[in-house]
């Protein structure tokens, strides 16, 4: 995706990222974050993906190596799916 942005504001960006030592995407992922906390308010935003990936990390809750979970969907669908449909239906 392209955001045309003033060329100042762009060099201030660059500037700011040269002085953090920091990739300038990065430094706009968390300026936006911090604007979105001060304007909005925690409970106000939505959870993007990337959140709940990193609060997954910082709660040990990531798993250390990559789950596929569609490689296994076949087996979920069939060991686990059916147990919640008929945990619901029966009293």
């Amino acid at each position: 995706m392209t955001i045309d942005i003033p060329e100042d504001v762009a060099l201030r960006l660059e500037e700011l990222a040269e002085q953090h030592d920091a990739d300038p995407g990065d430094l706009l992922r968390d300026m936006i974050e911090r604007y979105a906390k001060e304007r909005l308010g925690d409970d106000e935003r939505w959870a993007t993906l990337a959140d709940l990936a990193r609060h997954a990390k910082e709660m040990n809750m990531a798993s250390p190596e990559p789950v596929n979970t569609a490689k296994r969907s076949r087996e979920i669908l069939n060991t686990e799916y059916a147990d919640y449909l008929k945990s619901r239906i029966d009293p």
